[in-house]
């Protein structure tokens, strides 16, 4: 089932992120045929072609920020309208339990996520390979890769807790957001304001609880505590499981038991 919700899920995402994708790339390719033209362009000629060539880039700037905010932005709308709107009695009539509904709704997010990633550095290639292919082959990418290899063979315990820690940090953005709109379904009435309550609230708590408490555990494992870089990173990577499976959790009950989409 979860297959099946999956697919309907990333078919809503992609038919809005395919056209901004399209957008990314093409704007791309022109603002690196337009600097290399400019490049070449003698000095003190139309002025006009210049104002062009910000135009463009500008742009693709705009795309590239649009294309991964909506990526994000999207996976939260959809679950919000799906499951605590009017859709959500279609939604939650379907033969799909609470965590195979979340599990859909959470991967397709993420999976909508890596994709507005991966065309934005794409698009970057393809800018630098319109404007100077040398950039991309030359010493300062195949430094940078050599870089990255000598970093994971001299240290693979710190590059596989970051990995890790990467890993875990990707749903807990989402599945934080979902827990507050969750959250705000507690409540009879003005349930938008209740979600932006409970997400400042939240933001306070976690504030606090990073200055009282995260901060000086970081201090005395880095100052008093052999290997407190790792264990550093091993906090961070618990702190991020266990709001992954609170938040988890915290969503299935509420969709499971206190869902009232008539209140």
């Amino acid at each position: 089932m979860v297959k099946k919700l999956l697919k309907h899920e990333l078919y809503a995402l992609f038919r809005v992120l395919i056209f901004l994708a399209a957008a990314v790339v093409l704007f791309a390719v022109f603002s690196g045929l337009l600097l290399r033209y400019d490049l070449n362009r003698p000095d003190g000629t139309n002025t006009a072609e210049s104002l062009l060539t910000i135009f463009i880039i500008s742009f693709y700037i705009i795309a590239i920020c649009a294309l991964v905010v909506a990526a994000w932005a999207l996976g939260i709308a959809r679950f919000y309208k799906t499951l605590f709107t009017g859709e959500g009695y279609m939604t939650l009539s379907l033969p799909a339990t609470p965590s195979q509904l979340l599990w859909a709704k959470m991967l397709s997010a993420i999976l909508a996520m890596f994709f507005a990633t991966i065309v934005s550095v794409v698009s970057l290639f393809l800018l630098f390979l319109c404007f100077d292919a040398e950039l991309l082959s030359g010493a300062g990418i195949l430094e940078t890769i050599r870089d990255l290899w000598m970093d994971l063979k001299e240290d693979p315990l710190n590059c596989v807790l970051v990995l890790v820690q990467g890993v875990l940090a990707i749903p807990e953005s989402l599945l934080l957001i979902y827990a507050a709109i969750s959250l705000g379904q507690l409540f009879s009435s003005h349930r938008v304001g209740m979600i932006l309550l409970v997400i400042a609230a939240g933001y306070v708590a976690f504030m606090l609880g990073g200055i009282f408490l995260y901060t000086p555990l970081e201090l005395y494992l880095q100052n008093y505590v052999q290997g407190g870089a790792y264990l550093i990173t091993v906090v961070d990577i618990a702190i991020s499981a266990l709001v992954d499976v609170g938040c988890f959790f915290l969503i299935r009950y509420i969709l499971r038991s206190k869902v009232n989409l008539i209140a």
